[in-house]
């Protein structure tokens, strides 16, 4: 987004730079022809005039009055150059807050600002600073066209939700307001637990597959790879309409199951500990062609219960056009509900 906003602004300015330098042709060349009037001898002929001048002068204004900017167009050009300095010069002022994920102040976080500023040889500034023992902190009175803000600390994960960019393309103007910051959250790491965590496919470049007419895989979650029918740990079923191949959307359903166990939706942006209860032996996503929110893609994170008291946490992505899906997953062998890693 940013590149895109620098190359509109650059093109806009371009255009401008094209203009006047038109606007300066055309100058010299009516100087040019004023200069071959003055300059030429009272005996030669009015047509002997006009050859020299035909040859000098009349190419370049028959480009400029044929195809070149009308007068409106060079005042509309004009006004966009001043909008678009006017942007880029817009002063930058921001106030942050940087909170745990108990709302409680944390100092000392890095705060790391990303900011396009008015054209110079260098279109982008950047910046870091710490916040402080309340965890406020601020960027005042720079001048650029839109700013990024980013939180991070050691012993803590950053919220990924909460990165902040504000600018002119960016909708509703910011107000900025030093008694009401914006506010970022840190999540506090623990100590983890010894998790088994798998890839499945495992293989760099591999492709798995599920069929079209509901034909199941089962993966072992233990050691991410494909399971015998009745000794997996996950079960998936893909059930896609290919009566009209070409159609840009087609009816399809998927199920996703634990034998002798059960899913339940992963909600948290950080799912570190399994619920008690809430799961289900089997998950199904029903997408007719119909749905006003079609999609052939499906992404989601998942709780399990594990028979014997395991608990976990899956991670699936799948593309129903032809079945390829991916899957992570963190399993606890110990039977405790810590799913956070211990890195």
């Amino acid at each position: 987004m940013k590149t895109s906003m620098l190359l509109a602004c650059l093109f806009a300015l371009g255009f401008c730079a094209w203009l006047l330098l038109r606007q300066s042709e055309h100058r010299k060349l009516a100087s040019a022809q004023d200069l071959a009037n003055t300059n030429q001898p009272s005996r030669m002929s009015n047509a002997a005039t006009k050859s020299n001048l035909v040859h000098v002068v009349q190419p370049a204004l028959s480009d400029w009055s044929n195809s070149g900017p009308t007068l409106s167009e060079i005042e509309k050009s004009n006004i966009l150059a001043q909008r678009t300095l006017e942007l880029w010069q817009g002063t930058i002022n921001f106030y942050g807050k940087v909170e745990d994920e108990g709302n409680h102040a944390v100092a000392g976080a890095t705060i790391n600002f990303d900011w396009s500023e008015a054209p110079k040889e260098s279109g982008f500034r950047r910046a870091n600073i710490t916040s402080d023992a309340q965890g406020l902190f601020s960027l005042k009175n720079e001048r650029g066209l839109s700013l990024g803000v980013s939180v991070s600390k050691k012993g803590y994960y950053p919220c990924r939700t909460e990165t902040f960019n504000f600018g002119p393309l960016k909708g509703t103007p910011f107000q900025p307001d030093s008694l009401n910051p914006v506010v970022f959250h840190l999540h506090t790491t623990g100590k983890g637990a010894a998790l088994i965590a798998t890839r499945f496919p495992s293989g760099i470049g591999q492709i798995v597959q599920l069929h079209h007419d509901g034909t199941p895989i089962e993966i072992s979650l233990m050691d991410g790879q494909q399971a015998a029918p009745g000794t997996g740990q996950l079960k998936l079923e893909l059930h896609r309409d290919i009566s009209h191949p070409n159609a840009p959307t087609f009816d399809w359903s998927f199920q996703l199951a634990v034998p002798n166990g059960g899913l339940a939706k992963a909600q948290d942006e950080f799912p570190f500990e399994a619920p008690d209860t809430g799961y289900q032996p089997s998950l199904t996503v029903n997408m007719p062609a119909t749905n006003a929110d079609w999609t052939e893609d499906f992404a989601s994170q998942y709780y399990l219960q594990l028979p014997g008291e395991k608990y976990g946490r899956i991670n699936l992505n799948l593309s129903a056009y032809n079945g390829t899906f991916t899957l992570k997953s963190w399993i606890n062998p110990s039977g405790s509900h810590d799913l956070e890693p211990d890195n």
